[in-house]
């Protein structure tokens, strides 16, 4: 059977940071690997300091110019000027590369550009939300852009042959702002060869090693970790080491308020982790924290189970979707420190405890790798009448985590 073609669109991809962008790349890749696909990428260049066009992995992949600076982040100007630039050439990239299908992530601009290529060349495409395309997701940050936003991005989920949110929470937000429409929900997933537990259980050094792996944003809730550190009795907090790993605008902020909190001999600001680094690093590591305000799934999340590591977390957005408190991690509410502060008093003093959360946490990874969630997107792939061997039809919700 011939090969049908999949262009992935997403305005960031590996090498830039990003999980989302790594999730995109992920399922680009077992595209490619299954032997179905041949597989097509547009993305944003990066000043010029990587080739325009290349082949790596198996994809074809195709920089548009958008003058982008960083490699972890992008302004407003910069998705602007990927979605113009890749709608002033997309005739004379059909003409070399004319796909089936189009998987676009995010609403915008990958999505809107998605829309484009139905409405000029008739080719369908799926658009998977992450959440910060989301109105309402992130208002902090794009709360004057989201009201400028809700009409476009109901545009897009209208035109697309379906609408995949990450999490079932992420689905009700967006249900919001498009009442009655369809949304499907398939979980992030996880590579569990790459990201897999060290030999050895125990504490490496006397202190508890503890990791965060986060963009350094105010949603991702590390000021409420820092504030559960200072809530922590001497002896207890004497045993932890914190290491953030991440940059981001809310950078200073959190080093100056560590700093004004006593916690400077207690937690590390180590910069951006290069990808290839994260899995060691996670190995290493005995916890790994994520107190965010707000999530859809995050990559650094599933990469932590696999690895083994004991988690704990808050409940926010799709986090209760694979963790289950007590069993697999310890879950605190959003922005409580003080339960923050009591979960961490309680994992650093039970070894016991450990032990179970990291099996427990490694065993809920297994179930959430890439080839399977693959599989999910190609459902709806078949869905649309594509002519695709029958495969595995299994269910698109993806709960890797929880208790069946």
């Amino acid at each position: 059977m011939e090969k049908k073609r999949l262009l992935v669109i997403c305005h960031g991809f590996p090498p830039y940071y990003g999980g989302a962008e790594h999730v995109a790349w992920y399922l680009a890749r077992e595209a490619a690997r299954s032997g179905e696909w041949d597989v097509g990428v547009w993305t944003s260049d990066i000043g010029g300091r990587l080739p325009a066009e290349e082949e790596s992995d198996g994809l074809h992949i195709l920089r548009v110019p958008a003058r982008k600076k960083e490699w972890t982040r992008h302004s407003a100007i910069e998705l602007g000027r990927f979605y113009l630039s890749a709608r002033r050439g997309a005739a004379a990239a059909m003409a070399r590369f004319r796909p089936d299908y189009t998987l676009a992530h995010f609403s915008f601009p990958a999505g809107l550009l998605a829309r484009h290529l139905r409405r000029q060349f008739g080719i369908p495409y799926d658009v998977v939300l992450h959440g910060s395309d989301v109105p309402g997701y992130q208002p902090e940050r794009f709360g004057l852009v989201y009201p400028l936003l809700r009409q476009v991005v109901r545009r897009v989920w209208s035109d697309a042959a379906h609408v995949v949110a990450v999490s079932e929470e992420l689905k009700d937000l967006a249900l919001k702002t498009w009442p009655g429409g369809t949304i499907e929900v398939i979980g992030n997933g996880v590579d569990t060869e790459r990201f897999h537990p060290r030999e050895e259980s125990g504490l490496r050094s006397e202190k508890l090693k503890v990791v965060i792996v986060a963009q350094l944003i105010e949603r991702k809730g590390i000021q409420y970790f820092l504030e559960a550190l200072v809530r922590l009795d001497d002896p207890i907090r004497q045993r932890v080491s914190v290491e953030v790993y991440g940059t981001g605008p809310y950078a200073d902020t959190l080093k100056d308020r560590a700093q004004a909190r006593g916690l400077s001999g207690t937690i590390q600001f180590r910069g951006l982790a290069p990808h290839d680094k994260i899995p060691e690093l996670l190995r290493d590591a005995d916890l790994f924290v994520l107190p965010s305000l707000q999530e859809g799934l995050p990559l650094a999340l599933l990469e932590a189970m696999a690895s083994g590591v004991a988690i704990l977390a808050t409940r926010a957005g799709g986090i209760p979707n694979v963790l289950t408190d007590g069993r697999n991690a310890l879950l605190a509410d959003p922005a409580d420190a003080p339960a923050l502060a009591a979960a961490l008093a309680r994992i650093v003093s039970d070894s016991e405890l450990r032990a179970r959360l990291r099996k427990a946490a490694r065993e809920s990874a297994m179930a959430c790798g890439w080839n399977e969630t693959w599989k999910r997107y190609a459902t709806l792939c078949r869905r649309n009448g594509l002519d695709l061997p029958a495969g595995r039809q299994g269910p698109l919700l993806h709960d890797c985590g929880r208790e069946a």
